[in-house]
């Protein structure tokens, strides 16, 4: 069995690689070394991976074990989009690169007339939306963790600590602030561009790529005794069966495909980190591709685990726990570090990404409005900007350590992610009508984006904390002040509609 002291020891020797690939990295885009890598369609494609967080490496499993098929549609979605590059993609790349882009904020605010009111909004809502991602990495991690050891075993013999899942998760979230403020806030780029960050992200895609293939396998045929026994034993599943409701398939790859577009960490890789469109013509069908290699064992690990764990095992960690099961501990420390890959690799691009948006469009506005003199030496904006981007990278990383401890940490994965992709996908319309409409106005942008919010805040993120949390058990059953059409799950007195789809639907739809 691995021990927590070992499982730790091979994290920080991983930490300590992908730091030494990113700072090696860097240094050589400083000399103006190593540009056909930095370059390179298949790092680009490579980095694009971020969306396949613990949410894919981990829930995705488990959404398929609880859901079926459904589970198709996270990676639908974004490869519809990325097919379709020509007609969207391009074009947002392209505006990128002609203005300098530096954010999905900054985008948003020049196509309304450099309005750093709506980017103000956009990071707001941005960080908000983000958070419950945050709290799911924690989450994936904690729950990671709990499987090679139980809450109550001392973290260390001598030290006589105990390990619960609040204290890890905190622990957690300061190693994953540390980390992002080392990896991605030593320099200054006027370009917002990390070489350093892109090619360790690319190798974390490699890792997460081939410990979910290498534990897909040895389910197949070290389990299963076969791919024909593996597709009998799907056959007879209840996941095999095709029962979607068309209108969850709709919504969940129409929020899936907005994720790719509008979270923060997307932006930052696919169109601020974009230095030729020739990569995007590659990414095109490759990305599609990656996405298909991640979710071709799902059903197979899914089906098995269900089949050969006993009743009531968490499925989101069939990944994890099927090998610990058979003693397969090389190849347990192989998914924990893919698992591992996929929680850091997110939270640092996000982090990152919604760092510089909270400094360029909140603290340096303030801070140069408060240098009545205009005497602003290029030292001092440098050392505010960074320290700014520290701050708040401490407080978004914080944010989310709080929605994992108000939320309990103990929701499913795919149900988190869902929330998170809502909010994010109420930058789409204004998105669209910056680029797309030239009568798109930013008051109607500063509207749209408001509404849009206000009702995926009442209608999908204070529901996920649970009763009397939030919100009252009484405001869930009978509505806002007592009104029966305020209803979060029932707005305007239309019942029975799927929660997600009625959130969907009502946010955008008024958003638009």
């Amino acid at each position: 069995m691995v021990s927590l002291n070992q499982l730790v020891a091979v994290c920080l020797m991983y930490v300590a690689g992908l730091f030494i690939v990113a700072f090696a990295a860097e240094r050589a885009a400083l000399r103006g070394q190593g540009g056909w890598l930095l370059r390179s369609p298949l790092v680009y494609t490579l980095s694009l991976s971020i969306y396949c967080t613990a949410w894919t490496f981990y829930g995705a499993v488990g959404y398929a074990a609880r859901s079926g098929l459904e589970y198709v549609t996270i990676y639908l979605g974004p490869s519809l989009v990325m097919i379709g590059w020509w007609w969207g993609l391009r074009r947002l790349v392209r505006i990128g690169r002609s203005h300098r882009v530096t954010s999905i904020a900054d985008l948003i605010s020049s196509r309304y007339g450099k309005s750093n009111t709506l980017a103000i909004v956009v990071t707001v809502m941005a960080v908000i939306g983000v958070t419950p991602y945050i709290a799911l990495q924690l989450q994936s991690v904690i729950l990671s963790l709990s499987i090679f050891a139980a809450p109550d075993v001392p973290l260390a013999e001598a030290g006589g600590d105990v390990i619960n899942r609040g204290q890890a998760a905190l622990w957690v979230a300061a190693g994953l602030t540390l980390f992002t403020v080392l990896f991605g806030t030593r320099n200054l780029n006027v370009n917002e561009r990390h070489h350093g960050v892109v090619i360790a992200i690319a190798v974390e895609a490699v890792v997460k790529l081939l410990a979910l293939v290498a534990v897909g396998i040895y389910v197949i045929w070290g389990l299963a005794g076969g791919l024909g026994e593996t597709l009998a034993r799907i056959d007879a599943s209840d996941i095999g069966q095709w029962e979607v409701q068309g209108s969850r398939w709709a919504a969940l790859t129409v929020l899936s495909g907005a994720a790719l577009l509008c979270l923060p960490r997307m932006f930052q890789v696919m169109v601020v980190e974009n230095d030729d469109e020739r990569q995007l013509q590659i990414a095109s069908w490759a990305f599609p591709l990656y996405l298909m290699l991640m979710s071709l064992f799902v059903v197979p690990i899914a089906v098995v685990g269900l089949d050969l764990m006993p009743e009531g095992a968490n499925p989101d960690l069939f990944v994890l726990s099927l090998p610990l099961s058979q003693g397969q501990n090389g190849l347990a420390m192989l998914s924990f570090l893919g698992g591992f890959s996929s929680a850091t690799s997110m939270v640092i691009v996000a982090t990152l990404a919604l760092s510089t948006m909270v400094s360029n469009h909140i603290v340096m506005p303030i801070w140069l409005a408060m240098r009545r003199d205009g005497a602003t030496q290029s030292g001092d904006v440098r050392n505010i900007v960074i320290l700014a981007r520290r701050l708040s990278i401490f407080c978004v990383v914080g944010l989310g350590y709080l929605y994992y401890r108000a939320s309990g940490g103990s929701g499913a994965l795919a149900a988190i992610g869902t929330i998170s992709f809502g909010g994010v996908a109420q930058f789409l319309p204004a998105m669209l009508g910056g680029v797309l409409w030239r009568g798109a106005t930013r008051a109607g942008a500063l509207c749209g984006l408001g509404t849009g919010f206000a009702l995926w805040v009442f209608t999908m993120l204070l529901p996920s904390f649970g009763a009397d949390v939030a919100l009252s058990s009484a405001t869930l059953e009978s509505g806002l002040w007592g009104l029966a059409w305020l209803r979060p799950e029932a707005l305007f007195g239309i019942a029975g509609i799927d929660p997600t789809v009625h959130a969907v639907v009502w946010s955008l739809a008024l958003n638009t």
